[in-house]
């Protein structure tokens, strides 16, 4: 028994002391090997990527304190793109020995970080590149940024991808930061933008910090504070300005001819499961005093009192979903959008809002500033409800489902501002533009010698513009969702734009109240017309249609019916032949282009049949025409008043538009 315990002493010596032998040589040779480690790193990274990196300095300090000393990063005879003169890296021992790199704190001495792009040269672009050789164990890397970067294509587990890339981001954001005079310098051509920041301080995870901000001869110091916390997975942050000029977002001015200004930005972040034990987002977006300006958005500056977003987003295993948790606010409006991609077995997208009963006049008094010009000022009562319900299998476009509706309870308009939506009903001035320009100014009423009323225009051009544009005109309240759905499984069919789903209203109000520059809020706007137009009454079918027909694009710089009829075929409007009343109709798509609509002999293209034997037999089905005109109709028209000029002029070889 004594032999026993004197034999489990010794060994238990003999095991502290190899421990302790051990311990001695990793302090000894712990550096060595960092160096060793640290140098086929770099001379990885140096060849795969032809880079120039380099460490002075690296040695261990303490246990888990990594010291690295000017540190240096550029393209092989390129610029220089980041210089750091002192890094100091602790990681957690204890979770570097099960695998996972988690730092548990990073100091930083003077970082310069100098981006450079001058015409299609860069100081960048060497990192973008894949690396050019790769050993089994860098590939097993790369397979697993793969991977973690799959979840874009749709070919990943979203859940488990987004746990992955949850895990990798926080395990890299340090507890505890001190920065101490960080750069960051973007140079393209002659455009320089530059940060500065004294201290960057994250400290029992919160950060208050000045940034100063340079872009050309323009200087501002905004204000950012919030928290990080890698353990909760949560980070949150307010950015302001530290007077009382608004933030101006760098670079989007110079790049995109475009402007990104507000007063506050308040943004923050939790990550978890929220949904079936599936990963998750949650947070919020919240600006004050946003101003956004982009020729493809609106005219002029769009300013929002306020806009938020308090999202919920989830990621199952085969869709990614905006949870209808998610709440959008601007200005006095709010609303829950619901979004799903479906990635397996096909590609699905759903989208569903559904905003029950509202008091009208919150819709229209949240809309922003520097949109809906016509709208402005204008003053409701009784209560709106909207419901959207959108699906489509892209796999599959017929598929597709579209239900929209915009009710109305005892809705009523008290005032219609200065918009000017009541000039319908009576003669106005009317503009036609032409690439955002104005080209002509004329008279919608009696004063103007080719002004036509809708008794004054031919059945046969009224209904084959109706047959070719829209059918169902007089039947239904400014929009058709069966047209708009058809065009949207068509644009999917071919990858592309390729049909609209316009209805005459539309092209009406598009043509009346709004500029001709193409911009997603002038198509929001024109919506919300067309649905006051059609359902307050402002005016008659019959008006509407009269003053479409008396506006529309004929030909080159031909405007109305009766200019038209005189242009094409030297008569009065009144005296158009259903032959020429379908060719007339045929070209309101592409007026400008008429000529190629003819041989050189003068005589329609042969192609033109189709679409008179599609035109004329819709006719026939509605009784809009008799069995003895289509039996009597020729696919075919003679020009006799100017456009027969033009004719010759493509003949001889000068292309007049």
């Amino acid at each position: 028994m004594v032999n026993n315990s004197l034999n489990l002493r010794n060994a238990t010596l003999w095991c502290a002391a190899g421990l302790l032998a051990f311990i001695l040589l990793c302090l000894v040779l712990r550096n060595p090997v960092l160096r060793a480690i640290i140098s086929s790193k770099i001379n990885r990274l140096n060849t795969g990527y032809n880079a120039d990196l380099k460490i002075s300095k690296a040695r261990f300090e303490g246990v888990s304190t990594v010291f690295l000393t000017c540190i240096s990063l550029k393209p092989v005879d390129g610029d220089s793109l980041l210089r750091i003169d002192t890094l100091v890296v602790s990681v957690n021992p204890w979770k570097l020995l099960a695998g996972r790199l988690n730092i548990s704190s990073v100091e930083i001495r003077n970082l310069y970080l100098m981006v450079s792009r001058k015409d299609s040269l860069t100081n960048y672009n060497f990192l973008l590149k894949p690396m050019k050789t790769l050993s089994p164990a860098d590939s097993t890397v790369a397979v697993n940024t793969v991977k973690d970067t799959a979840l874009l294509t749709g070919t990943t587990d979203y859940s488990e991808a987004a746990n992955r890339i949850f895990r990798w981001v926080f395990d890299k954001i340090p507890g505890e930061t001190d920065i101490a005079n960080l750069n960051i310098r973007s140079t393209t051509n002659s455009h320089l933008v530059n940060m500065h920041l004294d201290r960057f301080l994250i400290e029992d995870h919160a950060f208050s910090t000045n940034i100063r901000i340079r872009e050309d001869s323009l200087e501002a110091v905004w204000k950012a504070a919030g928290r990080l916390d890698s353990r909760n997975r949560f980070a949150e942050a307010v950015l302001s300005s530290t007077d009382n000029r608004k933030i101006s977002l760098p670079y989007i001015g110079f790049k995109w001819n475009a402007s990104f200004c507000f007063d506050s930005l308040k943004f923050s972040l939790l990550a978890g499961s929220f949904k079936n034990d599936e990963a998750g987002v949650k947070g919020s977006i919240a600006f004050k005093g946003l101003q956004v300006f982009h020729k493809m958005i609106a005219a002029d500056t769009v300013k929002f009192q306020k806009l938020g977003v308090d999202f919920l987003l989830n990621f199952e295993t085969d869709a990614i979903e905006l949870d209808s948790a998610t709440e959008v606010n601007f200005n006095d409006l709010d609303f829950h959008p619901y979004f799903k991609y479906r990635s397996v077995p096909s590609r699905q997208v759903s989208i569903k809002i559904n905003k029950p009963p509202f008091p009208a006049q919150q819709l229209f008094s949240s809309l922003p500033e520097g949109l809906f010009a016509n709208l402005k000022g204008i003053e409701t009562s009784g209560e709106l409800s909207y419901y959207l319900d959108f699906f489509v299998d892209l796999s599959v476009p017929d598929s597709l489902r579209f239900d929209m509706e915009l009710k109305r309870q005892k809705f009523r308009v008290n005032s219609y501002g200065r918009g000017g939506l009541l000039k319908l009903d009576s003669s106005f001035l009317y503009t036609a533009y032409e690439d955002g320009e104005p080209v002509r100014t004329f008279s919608l009423g009696p004063e103007n010698p080719n002004f036509r009323k809708i008794s004054q225009i031919s059945p046969f051009l009224q209904n084959a513009v109706m047959t070719s544009e829209d059918g169902g005109f007089y039947l239904h309240r400014g929009f058709l969702p069966d047209a708009f759905r058809e065009s949207i499984i068509a644009n999917i069919k071919e990858g592309r734009f390729v049909r609209g789903g316009s209805t005459i209203s539309m092209q009406l109000v598009k043509n009346v109240f709004l500029s001709r520059n193409k911009t997603i809020a002038r198509k929001l706007e024109e919506a919300l017309i067309v649905w006051l137009i059609e359902n307050q009454q402002l005016c008659s079918k019959d008006r509407m249609y009269e003053v479409y027909l008396n506006i529309i694009e004929w030909g080159p710089l031909i405007y109305g019916a009766n200019e038209a009829s005189r242009f094409y075929f030297n008569k009065d409007a009144s005296k158009l032949t259903l032959a020429e009343a379908i060719f007339m109709a045929s070209i309101i798509p592409r007026p400008k282009w008429f000529k190629y609509n003819f041989e050189e002999n003068g005589h329609l293209r042969g192609s033109m049949a189709d679409y008179y034997r599609l035109v004329s037999s819709k006719m026939l089905n509605k009784g809009w025409i008799t069995q003895q005109d289509f039996n009597r109709l020729v696919p075919d028209v003679e020009l006799k008043g100017p456009a027969r000029l033009m004719l010759k002029d493509m003949k001889n070889g000068e292309m007049v538009k």
